[in-house]
């Protein structure tokens, strides 16, 4: 794709339309993030990126896939979807008004809901993450991975933000 080279043989699509703004990479911020545990385990940091969008922005399929959740992290994430993918699954939140439905299959790009403006105290984001097969649930990255080396994107601009400002 667009001769991007991936040794694992995972090329995701941008979960937005246009060139969104990277606002938090993964990572960071593990003094934030450690205040709170996945499976009991404390996080090392940001379990995935947040990209800037508007309110009402169409989140799509990074990949093609099976949707395997729509729910809700009151307090967390907020409203999420994950899609499983033959490599391991993503993850998308801060969305409100989904148009797929669980068990439904997907092709990269569909549209799967849109950015919720109400559920975070800055700007506007999609959370995005991903797990690769296979992956640990207690390796203090709730076994997430680095979503942006798989994801191609020429033009990502990074707006860093401070989450611990209101």
């Amino acid at each position: 794709m667009s001769g991007q080279y991936e040794p694992e043989g995972i090329y995701l699509s941008l979960p937005l339309v246009g060139n969104p703004l990277l606002l938090q990479a993964w990572g960071e911020y593990p003094e934030i993030y450690g205040r709170y545990t996945y499976n009991g385990v404390r996080l090392k940091g940001h379990i995935g990126i947040d990209l800037g969008a508007a309110a009402g922005d169409w989140v799509l399929a990074a990949d093609s896939g099976r949707v395997t959740e729509i729910s809700v992290e009151p307090g967390g994430f907020g409203r999420y979807i994950k899609l499983e993918h033959p490599w391991g699954e993503s993850f998308y939140a801060g969305i409100v008004a989904p148009v797929v439905d669980a068990g439904q299959t997907v092709p990269r790009g569909h549209r799967l809901a849109q950015i919720d403006a109400t559920h975070r105290r800055y700007p506007t984001h999609l959370h995005f993450a991903i797990r690769i097969l296979p992956y640990n649930r207690y390796d203090g990255w709730g076994g997430y991975s680095d979503p942006l080396p798989y994801l191609y994107t020429p033009n990502l601009e990074t707006v860093p933000l401070d989450p611990t400002v209101e």
